[in-house]
């Protein structure tokens, strides 16, 4: 994966170069500009380094660490270790990756998706961070429609989360026979340190209902 520097220039609007608190997780957004370039998105933020103002008379602070393009190269605008203008409270602990997107309902492109997948996976690497958890939209945040194709289809952001966390994962996943009620059944492992994780949603059968409530953020297991 190759991340191309192009660092904004320090100003008050887009780069204030405030230092991160520890990274706590990843915000992803959509470009919202159907066509457009990374390099073009990237050189709109250091457009507002002078100063924009919006028409409620407000100045405009806009940007991303990171933004992936239209055939997958990346961009980097704002070092990590510095907070970027992109999702309100979560700018001072979130890294933020602007995404481009070929038409107007957001979705992403095949490439573009693959080095956002393989963009996430390198971050969370190496600040410790798990997608299934870690990884939010900015919907997420502000309640803003934003990455607009994947807050209107919830679970092709779900997959995305599931593609990131099998990279970081890599060669922990292994299968493990269990008996469950009687019966031998195969299932998705994650080895840590000696320890056999596996999925709950794994251990559901004609018996044992597994399910989420997503409101209060358990799990619920039922055993007939």
């Amino acid at each position: 994966m190759e991340i191309k520097q192009m660092y904004l220039t320090p100003n008050a609007y887009s780069r204030p170069g405030m230092k991160m608190s520890k990274v706590k997780g990843i915000v992803i957004h959509y470009v919202g500009n159907a066509g457009s370039t990374a390099e073009a998105n990237r050189n709109y933020f250091e457009n507002l380094r002078s100063g924009q103002k919006m028409s409620n008379g407000q100045y405009r602070y806009a940007s991303s660490h990171y933004i992936v393009g239209l055939k997958g190269e990346i961009i980097e605008c704002i070092p990590e270790t510095e907070v970027a203008y992109h999702a309100s409270s979560a700018n001072k602990d979130h890294i933020g990756i602007e995404v481009c997107h070929p038409t107007a309902d957001g979705k992403f492109s095949k490439v573009t998706y693959k080095a956002l997948i393989e963009l996430i996976i390198h971050i969370c690497k190496r600040h410790s961070l798990k997608p299934l958890r870690d990884v939010i939209r900015h919907y997420d945040v502000t309640g803003k429609d934003c990455p607009r194709y994947y807050v209107q289809n919830p679970s092709e952001w779900e997959q995305l989360k599931k593609d990131a966390d099998k990279g970081v994962l890599g060669n922990n996943i292994n299968k493990l026979e269990i008996e469950l009620n009687g019966k031998i059944k195969e299932i998705d492992a994650i080895n840590i340190e000696g320890t056999n994780y596996v999925k709950l949603r794994d251990l559901a059968d004609e018996k044992i209902k597994v399910s989420y409530d997503t409101e209060r953020k358990l799990p619920i297991i039922y055993v007939q």
